[in-house]
Formats: C-alpha cells, structure tokens, sequence
C-alpha cells in the first residue's frame, strides 16, 4: 500500500467510523474532489474497506457504510466466544501484564484484602483484526499461580477453566456511556471525545468466589447491549 493508498485509507476510516450504519457515501467524484485524489486513486481505496467489510456496494444507488456493530446480549460469555458465535476471529494484543498490590475499594471489588497481591492484564481486543475494545482486568493472584507465564492474547476464560479448572460462572456487570481519551482514541482507532461503552465487570465461580474484576471500553459504533426484561407476576 502506497503512502498516498494509506493516508486515503486512514481519512476515509476516520469519516466512516462518523457515519450511521447503511448511510450512503458521498458520490465518487465528490469525495475524490474532497480528498484531493484521482477517482482510481479513490477506488483502490474503497476496495480495500470493502474487503475489510466496512463498506458495501449497491449497484446504481451507491456505496454505503456496513453495520459493523456486535450486539451482546445478556448470556455470560468472554469476548473470545461472543467474536467466534459472530463469524469474527477474535485476537488481542497484550499491552501490559505483571503482578501489582490492591487497596481499598478495588481490593474489595476483588474480594481480597489491602495489600494482597493480584494480576494486572491490559490488552487491546480485535475481531477479526479491527480494534474493539481496550480491556483491563484483574484477577486475585493466590488462586492462579504462574498466570502471567501463560500465553495471554488468547481467551481468558479459556484459560482459566483449562488450566486452573476455574469457571466463571456469574458476573455482576454494569454499563455506562463514556468518550474516549487521548489513549484509548489512539489505541481504538477513533476521535479524542469519540463515545464509547463501559462495562464494569465482576466475575464469580459456582461457589460465589470472586474471579476477576475487569472493566473494558468498547467503540460505540461496533458495539451494543441488548438486555432482556420481564414484569414480575406476569407470565
């Protein structure tokens, strides 16, 4: 991909991620006059979102923005099974691991006590190589000895229940509307100020004990909950 290719690329990613699922682009020689690039120039561009899915074509009417958006619903899953039940290939990049000392409310959070060690794993999380949402988590160190030496970009969860026969069984989660900052813009691939969706998580085994304290950020444009409520008395 050329420099001209790549800063086409980034400029129309940056005006899509801006656009509401199924709205049309601008017509091709309007957005090449735009941008400032020949129409050929333009199309090797347009090709290459669409390979990537963030595009799609309708002959005679035009070129329109994908919906893009995952829709999580209120069954308990880890990031790598929710991508996989989607038809996307799930991935990380692992950002940060190692062992730190918890204290006040985030020790209480993870159900231990002040002063105790934990692990802290921060990673970037992909589907199907595009970013979706920056996680952080921590898991109380004594019932996990060794994690850190295991190979971290894949499922958590996975690992857990294959390697310490821990299952994460039910989880205490909350989800709230924030923008994005300087970092996470820069990791997400989205505009400083950009919303974005945090879900606060508290993760327990079938005994009640607590597992993991996670709060992950996800892109709003990629990303939705859907939750599913009864009246009471009424069947």
């Amino acid at each position: 991909m050329t420099t001209k290719i790549r800063r086409i690329d980034a400029e129309l990613r940056r005006r899509i991620a801006g656009m509401a699922a199924h709205e049309r682009l601008p017509r091709e020689v309007d957005l090449a006059h735009a941008l400032d690039v020949s129409r050929s120039t333009l199309r090797q561009a347009l090709g290459t979102l669409q390979r990537s899915g963030l595009i799609y074509t309708v002959p005679g009417s035009g070129t329109f923005v994908s919906d893009r958006r995952v829709t999580k619903g209120s069954s308990l899953s880890g990031f790598s099974e929710d991508m996989r039940a989607r038809g996307m290939e799930p991935g990380s990049r692992l950002l940060s691991a190692a062992p730190v000392v918890v204290t006040g409310s985030v020790a209480t959070e993870l159900g231990v006590a002040d002063g105790e060690l934990a692990y802290s794993i921060d990673r970037l999380r992909l589907a199907d190589r595009e970013p979706m949402c920056v996680e952080s988590v921590l898991l109380p160190a004594t019932p996990f000895p060794g994690l850190l030496t295991h190979d971290l970009t894949g499922g958590l969860y996975d690992l857990l229940r294959t390697e310490y026969a821990v299952e994460v069984a039910t989880a205490q989660q909350s989800v709230s509307a924030v923008t994005a900052d300087p970092e996470q813009s820069a990791l997400l691939g989205v505009a400083e100020g950009d919303p974005l969706l945090a879900v606060h998580r508290i993760g327990l085994d079938d005994r009640g004990h607590i597992v993991e304290r996670a709060v992950s950020h996800y892109r709003a444009d990629r990303y939705s909950f859907m939750l599913i409520a009864t009246r009471d008395g009424v069947s």
